[in-house]
């Protein structure tokens, strides 16, 4: 029997784990952003940071540097799919510029602790229910997680996610696909 065929929901424990280190680094914790403050970050980043032209590129923009400014300006916009994949390529660069960091952040100290959601169960019969609770796991090495997650490849990501999870007791199979990943520090 596969996952949710009995009505559980949630996600892959990797995709999880990489959804919360996106949120992490990308989202703003006191305030959201609109779209034009959203795509005017972005573009300060790509016209500042000397990799982005290679970034740039391979997302499918070709806009020189003349304008480039002028989206900076804003005395042009740039059309729905650049600026989808403007804000694809500064994704792409950011997690590459800051995974070095983010696992010295994360390694300090001995690690950091993650909370681990399990799958929501509210519309699974009783009977087929599972006693799952909220666990804490330490993860002592982040390297190999955060090098997976900065070249945003999710087959690893679900591997890495296994072997963490293969450190818990008997349940650990239970925790491959959870709710929600909060990472703790």
């Amino acid at each position: 029997m596969g996952f949710g065929e009995l009505g559980a929901q949630g996600i892959e424990g990797g995709r999880a784990l990489a959804k919360s280190l996106d949120e992490r680094v990308f989202d703003d914790v006191e305030w959201r952003r609109s779209d034009a403050e959203r795509l005017h970050q972005a573009l300060a980043y790509l016209t500042k940071k000397k990799s982005a032209a290679g970034t740039l590129h391979a997302h499918g923009i070709t806009a020189d540097a003349d304008t480039l400014a002028a989206w900076r300006s804003k005395t042009r916009t740039p059309d729905a799919e650049q600026q989808q994949r403007l804000q694809q390529a500064f994704r792409d660069l950011r997690r590459r510029n800051i995974a070095p960091y983010l696992t010295g952040v994360l390694n300090a100290d001995g690690g950091t602790q993650i909370e681990i959601h399990p799958v929501d169960q509210e519309t699974v019969e009783a009977a087929h229910r599972r006693n799952l609770r909220v666990r804490y796991k330490n993860v002592w090495r982040w390297d190999a997680v955060i090098a997976s997650w900065a070249r945003q490849d999710s087959l690893e990501m679900e591997h890495l996610w296994q072997d963490l999870m293969s450190e818990m007791e008997s349940d650990h199979r239970s925790y491959y696909y959870v709710q929600h990943i909060g990472i703790l520090g």
